[in-house]
Formats: structure tokens, sequence, C-alpha cells
């Protein structure tokens, strides 16, 4: 009955790897880099049990972001636009943890902050803006949309796990997100992407 579950998808490589993913637009899926590693194309499963193919457009590795064209079309997620999240705020991730498909688990914004890359060596690259939250995240969770209400803050990306307790979780912040869809799409509005074509 979430409406949001619609626009997310699992992500499959074909090499026994699952991942997460959601539309931005009614016929593009933004996922992880690692998700996607050195695929070209990709096997994805919606909501509503509809298998479909994508094929990857652009890859990023230092943001560990990923754009897929994909054949059956979707409901896009609509960006927070505003320049603050607050801490504290509750927030919820959606994605398939252990294969447990479109599972929501929901924890609180612990703060914004800027880490390096673990993509590239010894952390190469410009740090990444990153949201931590300890909303719970696992293993098929990556490439997954954070949302604040009805919103996407994050792209669920990776955890540091503790060995009492939860571990802290990090998403790509909508900001580098934003710039990321951008350069691929220039134009990209990030609130009306389900109901206006880019330039």
């Amino acid at each position: 009955s979430d409406p949001r579950i619609e626009s997310v998808v699992a992500v499959y490589t074909g090499k026994g790897s699952m991942g997460s993913g959601f539309y931005i637009l009614p016929d593009v899926v933004l996922t992880n880099w690692h998700v996607v590693d050195k695929s070209k194309f990709v096997e994805m499963k919606r909501f509503d049990r509809h298998e479909t193919f994508g094929r990857v457009m652009v890859k990023d590795v230092r943001l560990d972001l990923a754009l897929i064209k994909v054949q059956e079309r979707g409901v896009p997620v609509r960006f927070r636009t505003r320049r603050t999240v607050d801490l504290g705020a509750t927030v919820e991730a959606i994605g398939h943890p252990f294969r447990r498909e479109f599972s929501i688990t929901r924890g609180i914004v612990s703060t914004v902050r800027e880490e390096k890359t673990i993509n590239l060596p010894r952390g190469g690259g410009e740090p990444v803006l990153y949201i931590q939250t300890d909303a719970p995240t696992n293993p098929g969770n990556s490439g997954g949309p954070l949302f604040l209400g009805d919103e996407v803050i994050g792209v669920n990306t990776m955890g540091i796990r503790a060995d009492v307790g939860e571990g802290q979780n990090f998403a790509v912040h909508y900001s580098e997100i934003l710039r990321f869809i951008e350069e691929t799409f220039p134009g990209y509005r990030a609130r009306m992407a389900g109901k206006e074509k880019t330039s």
C-alpha cells in the first residue's frame, strides 16, 4: 500500500549478486556502480513482479552511481530540493536486504558528512557527501532509495558494521546525485521527473 515502493526495482547482474535501484525517469533507473560493476546489461524485477531488462548507460566510480536505460517504464521518485536535512529526522530505506525483496527499514538522520570513496585506491578523488543514518541496511539494499517522507534524499551505498549493536550506514547525498543525473540529462527536474520530459 506504500506508493513509494512502486518506484523501486531489484537489480540482478547474472553473477549471482543482487542489488536495488529506483526510477528517476519513466525509462531510467538509478543504482550503485558496485551493483552493476562491469555489466553492460542487467535484469530487473518490479514490485508487481514484472521482469525487465536494462542497459547500463553511464557510471561514476567515485560516487558509486550508475544509470540504466530500462525496457519497461515505471514511476519516477521525487528528490528533495530543499538545501537542508534536519538531523534526527525519520528516514526509511527500501530495498532487498539478504534477498528479502521490497523491505522497508526505518531510522534517523545521524549526520551529513564527507567521506573518501571506498571504490578508488586509497580513497582517491574528491570526498563524497553522504547522509549517515542508523536505518538498517544490509547486502541487497545497495542502490536503493533513502526516503524522507515521499522525497528521496540519498542512495544507500555502504555500511560500517560494529561488533556490538547497529553499525553506521551511508547514503550518497541527494545533491551529489542530482549533479550526476544532470550531467547526463541537462535540465532534469528533480520534483517533476514523472510529469515532464527532460530537455
